[in-house]
């Protein structure tokens, strides 16, 4: 078979495609295809994408759903959609020995079936997924770590991830020439060696973490209500899976510094940033050292509070000139620290947007 010239819908029709993506069968051949014609990666992931959808639904259909109903929602999806281009009078000859064969009309239509799965108002992006999209633009491998403890992974380009039990990883064999691309359910710390060259990306549910150099940790588990992005070292930009084509996604993105979160729920689709529950000091352990203030104003104090924790603390300059502290900063917690200061000079704090916010009426 000369699989060269085939489009998204040649695929859905040919019994070696379906049964590699369904049972993985003939996979040397198919990845040895796909790293001879990278031009056909988009088509063999949007095909691939259907299938399971296919798939996906008959399973729903199996425990709980109506075939008919089910079938009802796809086609007014398509018709809404208005990108049916035309009807095929055959199937594979394995898909009409499948009890899914009333999705027939589903498979035979050219890009409708993968906007079915993705457009749906309910619909939660999952680690299968990801997986179709991603997997399809090189030979990938996948860890599962299924012991008791952390497990650590170490990635080609020298990125340490730290999976966490009960949690998977997908990465390829080896990183594409522009960007490094792998795939995360359940949590993980990563640290990921710098390469300003070649991106690195972690799709998790719904977010994609785009880092250069840096160390952060995610926690995006399947069935979870939301996805947290959590940054130690570096930076990050986070964003939604629909703006993946974006061509400079930090520019776009939600920015994170060091000790803040971004927290998206995956019900309203909100994405917020805000401090960690605990703020580590980001300076190195040789610099670490308890600084006492006597008789300082209290500007002089949360600059230095903003040097080691890097977190942004904004106030009245004028309104605060004449609160005058002794104190002692060391790497305690920042928000016993703040506690004190607030309470000493009368003043209190909240946090928005990670970002401390000092609420005062001034020292007199």
């Amino acid at each position: 078979m000369n699989y060269d010239q085939f489009k998204r819908n040649d695929f859905l029709h040919d019994d070696s495609f379906v049964r590699w993506v369904l049972f993985r069968e003939e996979d040397a051949f198919w990845q040895q295809f796909l790293q001879q014609h990278p031009t056909k990666a988009n088509e063999v992931a949007q095909a691939k994408q259907l299938i399971l959808a296919v798939q996906k639904a008959e399973e729903a259909t199996a425990h709980s759903l109506d075939q008919k109903s089910i079938w009802n929602n796809i086609s007014a999806l398509i018709s809404e959609e208005d990108i049916v281009e035309k009807q095929v009078s055959f199937l594979p000859q394995f898909w009409q020995t499948r009890a899914f064969k009333w999705a027939a009309s589903l498979v035979l239509v050219a890009g409708a079936a993968w906007l079915w799965t993705m457009k749906q108002p309910d619909h939660q992006v999952n680690y299968q997924d990801l997986i179709a999209v991603v997997e399809a633009k090189s030979p990938r491998q996948e860890i599962i770590n299924n012991g008791p403890t952390t497990q650590k992974v170490q990635l080609e380009d020298g990125t340490l991830v730290h999976l966490e039990k009960g949690s998977r990883l997908s990465f390829p064999v080896h990183f594409e020439a522009k960007k490094r691309e792998v795939v995360l359910s359940g949590e993980a710390f990563f640290e990921v060696a710098e390469n300003p060259a070649k991106p690195f990306y972690v799709y998790s549910n719904e977010l994609i973490t785009r880092v250069l150099g840096t160390s952060f940790r995610i926690a995006a588990l399947e069935n979870s209500k939301q996805v947290t992005v959590k940054v130690q070292t570096g930076r990050v930009s986070v964003f939604k899976q629909n703006r993946i084509d974006i061509a400079d996604p930090e520019t776009k993105g939600l920015l994170l510094l060091p000790n803040q979160q971004a927290v998206f729920n995956r019900t309203n689709e909100l994405l917020n940033r805000s401090l960690v529950e605990v703020p580590i000091p980001i300076v190195t352990q040789k610099t670490l050292v308890k600084r006492q203030f006597d008789e300082v104003k209290v500007a002089e104090v949360f600059k230095e509070l903003e040097k080691l924790f890097g977190v942004e603390i904004r106030y009245n300059e004028d309104t605060l000139s004449d609160c005058i502290l002794t104190t002692t900063i060391s790497d305690d917690s920042l928000y016993d620290q703040l506690e004190v200061i607030c309470q000493t000079i009368g003043a209190a704090y909240k946090e928005i947007d990670a970002q401390i916010i000092i609420e005062s009426k001034g020292c007199h």
